[in-house]
């Protein structure tokens, strides 16, 4: 079972935790692996973001136009995980989720279940806080 990840804020940035050495390093890439986490981000936070990051001398990535109306900036966290803020400029100070990239329950259940040592009742329980 994937161990928990831990929330951190850490200079108003919030990084997530797995104690060195607790895990082996995973492909990223890989089925059933954490490729990266996506914050959703409005157009004048999305910039705020590319500005710290430039101004603190971090490697990042981006922007980058993504899908219509998407744009996406990624780097690595201090823990190497990588991160990603999106911005839908369009969507103004109430920004959401394009919908062409929002899983269903069901296609959530299959790829959980594609999971090693997912049980049907640990894929339940994470899916019970999502809509529909």
């Amino acid at each position: 079972m994937p161990s928990a990840v831990l929330p951190r804020c850490s200079e108003g940035w919030l990084t997530f935790e797995i104690p060195k050495g607790k895990e082996p390093v995973g492909n990223r890439n890989a089925i059933g692996a954490m490729q990266h986490c996506a914050f959703v981000a409005t157009a004048e936070r999305f910039h705020h973001v590319e500005a710290r990051l430039k101004s603190r001398g971090i490697d990042y990535i981006g922007p980058i136009a993504q899908l219509p109306g998407l744009l996406g900036i990624y780097f690595y966290d201090p823990n190497g995980i990588r991160l990603e803020f999106a911005c839908q400029p369009e969507d103004g100070e109430a920004p959401a989720v394009i919908p062409c990239v929002t899983q269903t329950k069901a296609e959530a259940r299959d790829e959980l279940a594609s999971l090693p040592g997912a049980t049907p009742e640990w894929i339940e329980m994470r899916l019970a806080a999502l809509p529909g």
